[in-house]
This record gives structure tokens, sequence and C-alpha cells, in this order.
């Protein structure tokens, strides 16, 4: 009998549903996505150029890629997401029968792009109008607000894309989890797939562990971030304690589980046929849940802190005067209402407003004594503002290697020599580690793998390298991918 045939079709809301909530709570989720959906909807009205590209694919890419780097020293910016969408786009220009173009691609891209940041409403955030029924059943229309993708400034000052808490939510989570309970489903699924043997499901799932450990540690240490910045902005009475105890636990939790994935993983590695794509695959999980390991137990070390930077910044900001403290929103307090307004008026506020925030400047004027001293001061050689760059020949790593011993080199050139079928950096390194390579022989095939970049400049080739279209996954080097092939 048909489970579903003993519902009526006409089945109404129950009263458990309104009274916590979780009806309003799966459309407010489903709002979040309708931006995506409208441009799924536009593909079919855009330039004929431009109409074979699959913008909500992209979408997902770009918000793939930019959960991908945030919290890491190199953020997503601009040139990033071109550099990783143009594998993408290729093939969609592939498919569609056309020579892959650079500049359709940017402009596919900035439409994207535009969409994500809301740029037709001058980046305001979105707005959606929905029910919110509650527990007696009276019917109410609220209004939704959210953002997808901003702007940020990056440690060094550049401008990168980071995804807000309500894309991290949509993106990585299901319709009622939250950041927490989805990270740990996602690693009590990797350990369920170690155990059933089901290794390259298991690497794919560890990988998306890792992004959410990075998007879960960005979003505590935003609070502390503020806390040190103003900390009126953070509650500290309830909500802040709260959070950090919740926070605290979590990460225990993790940490146990994250270590029973690592005995699991080191026993099926002893079990399996080292340089089999099992081993490998194998290998990589090691790797990411070590990454988990890892940034867990720093922001373990953080959270135990937290108390003690709360009492610092509240004794640094006790004297400073309330309108001090109380920094604005400068993109939603002041960028966005000049851009709301007419020029003239931008300009009449600028002018008097700019005056106060530069430093006073002196009208300089002749003084004799200043002269004299400056006449009689010994001369000075003038500092460079430049650095002389000197261009590195391909045979110059050489020389590098020579400074290891001889043992590690010889383990080094045996196992690019032991490459038979064409490989990956980033594969043979996690291969290598697997093996129980140490630090410095890594270090080796690295660089003979740069040697032998240039093909010309190995006075015995053992291996050619070639550039591949993605970057290198590894937890010690990054930089562009390469293809490892047997040299014939």
């Amino acid at each position: 009998m048909d489970l579903f045939s003993q519902l009526p079709d006409d089945a109404p809301v129950t009263s458990d549903e309104l009274r916590n909530g979780s009806l309003v709570k799966r459309l407010r989720v489903l709002l979040h996505a309708y931006p995506l959906f409208l441009l799924n909807q536009s593909d079919s009205r855009r330039d004929e150029a431009l109409r074979h590209y699959d913008t909500l694919t992209i979408a997902l890419k770009i918000m793939d890629v930019v959960a991908e780097r945030m919290g890491m020293e190199i953020e997503a910016d601009r040139e990033y997401i071109d550099f990783s969408l143009a594998s993408l786009l290729d093939g969609m220009d592939r498919r569609a029968g056309l020579l892959p173009d650079v500049s359709r691609h940017i402009q596919i891209v900035d439409r994207v792009l535009a969409a994500l940041h809301n740029d037709s409403d001058a980046r305001r955030p979105f707005k959606m109008t929905y029910t919110d029924i509650d527990a007696s059943g009276e019917v109410s229309e609220r209004q939704l607000e959210f953002r997808l993708i901003q702007d940020a400034f990056g440690l060094d000052g550049s401008t990168v894309m980071r995804l807000t808490n309500e894309a991290v939510n949509l993106y990585f989570n299901a319709l009622e989890l939250d950041l927490e309970d989805s990270q740990a489903a996602t690693e009590a699924i990797v350990h369920s797939q170690m155990c059933r043997g089901k290794f390259d499901e298991a690497r794919r799932s560890a990988h998306y562990a890792v992004r959410q450990s990075r998007l879960y540690c960005d979003r505590l240490r935003k609070m502390l971030r503020d806390t040190q910045r103003d900390i009126s902005r953070v509650d500290w009475a309830e909500k802040a304690p709260k959070l950090i105890s919740e926070a605290m636990g979590h990460l225990e939790a993790r940490l146990d589980v994250e270590r029973n994935i690592i005995a699991t993983a080191s026993e099926r590695l002893e079990a399996l046929t080292p340089g089999t794509p099992e081993s490998l695959a194998v290998a990589r999980v090691v790797d990411a849940i070590q990454y988990c390991i890892e940034t867990h137990t720093v922001l373990q070390r953080e959270l135990m802190t937290a108390r003690t930077t709360f009492l610092d910044s509240q004794a640094q900001q006790a004297f400073v005067s309330e309108h001090v403290s109380q920094m604005p929103d400068l993109m939603r307090e002041v960028v966005e209402p000049l851009m709301e307004m007419p020029v003239n008026d931008v300009l009449q506020v600028i002018d008097n407003t700019l005056p106060h925030l530069m430093a006073p400047k002196i009208p300089e004027q002749l003084s004799l004594c200043f002269l004299f001293d400056g006449l009689l001061r010994p001369k000075r050689q003038l500092r460079r503002d430049w650095i002389d760059i000197e261009p590195i020949e391909p045979n110059h790593f050489s020389g590098d290697i020579m400074r290891y011993s001889e043992e590690d080199r010889t383990i080094a050139e045996h196992l690019l020599s032991s490459v038979v079928k064409q490989t990956t950096l980033s594969d043979l390194l996690a291969y290598a580690r697997a093996q129980r390579f140490t630090r410095t022989q890594c270090e080796i095939i690295v660089l003979l793998v740069m040697q032998h970049f240039d093909i010309e400049s190995a006075e015995s080739p053992i291996v050619r390298v070639e550039k591949a279209n993605t970057l290198l996954v590894d937890p010690d080097y990054y930089g562009d991918e390469v293809w490892i092939s047997p040299f014939e």
C-alpha cells in the first residue's frame, strides 16, 4: 500500500509547525535562493553570444570559490574568480561549438557578479516579502532583507569577496540545519564512507568539511574582531558567552570525531596497496581532516582567551567618548546614502566633511635657524624606492638541490622515475606523505619538478612537466598545478 495515499490531499498545517515556526523558517530559506532563480530565468533573455552559458552553475561555482578561500592568506578577488572559472567557461564554449573567448568570459562573469551583488538596486540588500503565520493562526506580511556576496578588505588591503552568513547557510546547509549541525553531519558522512570503503566519496566529503571549518572559524573570529574594534557591537551580557560555551562543546565533539576519522583512515591506509587510487584518496582524506583538527585546535585556544580579549578591550575603550567608539557602518550608513543623493548634494557633503578628516597643513615659512642647520647637516644618501630584480634561470634550482643529502635526493629521484602514467603534483605529494616521506624529501620533489618544467635545462630528464589549468591543492605549497608524465 502506498504510504502517501493515507494522507488527504488538503492536509492542513499542523499546530506544531506553527508553534515552532518551521514552516516560516523553510519559507525564509527558499526566499534566499530567489535571486539565483531570477538569474537562471534570465539565460534565455541575454545576448545571443552569451546565451549558451549556464549562469546558475557559474553563480554556484563563484560561491564555491569564495567560500574555499575565506579565512585564507590569499582570498578570492576578481582576478582569482576569473582564473578559477576559466576551465568551466571553456567547457561551456566547446559544448556550444564555439572557440573560448576571454572577453566573452569577462562579460558573463560581470553579469553574474552583478546579480549576486544586487547591482540593479545599487548593491542594497535583497528585499523579499513573505507571509508570516504565528501560533494562533494570525497572518501578517513581513519583509526579509539579505545579501549573498559582499566586498571586504583582505589582509594585504586589496578588495576581496566574501560570503555573507545568509549565503553560507543557503549554500552549505540543509533547510533547517545550522552550520554546526551541517558540519557534524558532514564529518559523520566521512567516517561512514571510510568504514564502507567509499574512499573517493570520502575525499570529496572531507574537502567539504574543510570549507565548513573555515567558515565556522571566520564567524567566531569576527565576533572577537568586533570586540576589539568596538565592544558595544557585541552582546557580552548573554549572546557572546552563550555562543562561546556552545562553540567549545561543538569543537570538543568535532575533535573527537576527527581523531576517529584519522584512526580509521590510517587503518585503511595500512591495508591498501601503496600507489593505488584508493590509497591516494585515503591519504587526501587524512590531510584534509588533519587540517580541520589544526584549525579547530587553534580556534579552541582563541576562545579560551576570549574573556581576556573582552576585558582588555573594555579597559582600552572605557575612556573613549561614546560618539567616537560607536563607529558607523561605512557601506550601509555612508556609501549607500551618498549613492542615492544627486551629484551636487554629494559634492557639497564632501566639501563640508573632507576638511575635518584631513590633518592640518601649516603654511611653509622661511626659517633662518632651520636653513642654517640644514646647510651644515652632512649629506645623506638617497633612499632607494625600488629593488633590483634579477631574472632566475631554470637551472638555478639545480644548485639548491645539492644542499640536501644524497640519500634524500636519491629517494626523491626514485619516486619520480617510478611514475608510469600521467599524474598531478598534488597527488604525487599526497602519495609521498602516505609513504611516510619527510618534509625535506617532499621539498626535493617540488624542486625536481620545477627543474624539469624546462626539459632542456635538465641534464638527465626523469619526467616531463606541463602546466595544468588548476591550482595546486596541498597544505604546504601554493601555486599552479602541473601534470607529471614519464619522459619518453
